[in-house]
């Protein structure tokens, strides 16, 4: 595997220097920007996820730069391929390949194609098992108010060693008022509706963009225990109410476990995971029709193991609803034109039309999609609409 190698000078290209002096940008690094990255591992129980993108220069604020009308495949070490398909996902890219139920006996490669002809390719790799996830657990520090989420494994044969985790999270979430009613600005008009059209619970997710891994290799025994995944602070919407945790951890090689903390160590200091990286990294993607090109990404295969959990936040103890949801009183003694309420970013949470009175709080505190969706996940414990 061919190593490339990105000087210590680079750290300056995250420094942009304001006030009267003129921003700093280091010779020779201007290249680094626009090199391709590959992300996702060969999953043999479950469909492999592979994302094509460029890198950016730290100073680049815009959105990922995803690569489409690529081709990407899963070869075993037979030469037996298996085509991927380019799918649009929320906004991202991805080339999905069917993988579950390959031979864990065998060995497989990534392999893509861009749509100008070059074609990208990692080493071929052994399937790695993981064993199962003990658990997933959460500590309350009720004096700095945080909540940290950490799990727990081990492997009794003392063969993992390296370990990567991922994770989906899923919440719950309820508005700070419950209304029944609505504005209508077209009829100037305070309309009741009925519970099923309710702005009071919602449901958000997403998925971990941290660098997870741990090694066990100094270790007499292959225990990881209260390995960090996230933190949250006490007016985080994520422990407002129901929090769920989809956990997948990976076993990985020794090589991967390198590649993956040097760009954990580096992300942290310069602020990207994908942004030029002053260390030393070797990937396991390679052009074969340009060798000389520089390529991000490190690919591993495995079986992969997955833990669900749920936790209330009553049981978490530590979120406190931000204060920020002072009600406004109309009636006429106070009478503000309802579109004026409206146009200003108020929702209407009470009303008498025979007192004509009515209570107005900020949109944020009575219409929960402003923070998420009524979309409720399949999985979800509890009957809410």
């Amino acid at each position: 595997m061919k190593k490339f190698f990105l000087t210590t000078a680079l750290i300056a290209y995250a420094i942009i220097i304001y006030s009267c002096i003129t921003p700093f940008q280091p010779e020779g690094v201007t290249d680094i920007d626009n090199m391709v990255v590959v992300e996702g591992d060969i999953i043999l129980n479950d469909t492999t996820r592979v994302i094509i993108s460029r890198s950016q220069a730290i100073k680049d604020q815009s959105k990922v730069n995803y690569i489409t009308k690529a081709q990407a495949w899963v070869v075993s070490d037979n030469g037996t391929l298996y085509q991927g398909k380019e799918v649009l996902r929320k906004g991202k890219t991805q080339y999905i390949i069917n993988t579950i139920g390959l031979d864990p006996a065998r060995q497989y490669k990534l392999r893509v194609r861009l749509l100008g002809g070059q074609l990208y390719e990692s080493d071929l790799l052994p399937v790695l098992v993981s064993p199962l996830i003990d658990s997933i657990g959460v500590t309350s520090d009720y004096v700095n108010k945080t909540a940290t989420f950490y799990v727990n494994t081990h492997d009794s044969q003392n063969n993992t060693r390296y370990y990567k985790w991922s994770f989906i999270e899923d919440w719950e979430f309820h508005s700070q008022y419950l209304s029944m009613f609505l504005y209508d600005p077209v009829k100037d008009k305070i309309n009741n509706i009925d519970f099923n059209q309710n702005r009071y619970y919602c449901w958000n997710s997403r998925t971990s963009s941290a660098i997870l891994v741990a090694s066990t290799a100094n270790l007499e025994q292959d225990v990881v225990f209260q390995k960090f995944l996230v933190s949250m602070g006490p007016e985080d919407k994520r422990i407002s109410y129901l929090y769920s945790m989809h956990l997948t951890q990976m076993a990985i090689s020794h090589e991967a476990f390198i590649y993956w903390e040097n760009i954990s160590k580096n992300s942290d200091k310069i602020g990207g995971i994908f942004a030029p990286q002053p260390t030393e990294i070797g990937g396991n993607i390679k052009c074969l029709s340009n060798p000389a090109e520089r390529v991000l990404g490190y690919i591993s295969a495995g079986i992969v193991s997955r833990k669900r959990t749920f936790n209330y936040a009553t049981d978490i103890g530590i979120y406190k609803e931000p204060a920020l949801c002072e009600s406004v009183f109309i009636d006429g003694t106070n009478p503000i034109p309802f579109i004026s309420m409206y146009e200003s970013g108020y929702d209407v949470i009470s009303y008498s039309q025979e007192a004509s009175e009515s209570y107005w709080v900020q949109k944020i505190c009575s219409d929960c999609r402003v923070f998420g969706t009524k979309i409720k996940p399949s999985f979800w414990p509890n009957n809410h609409i």
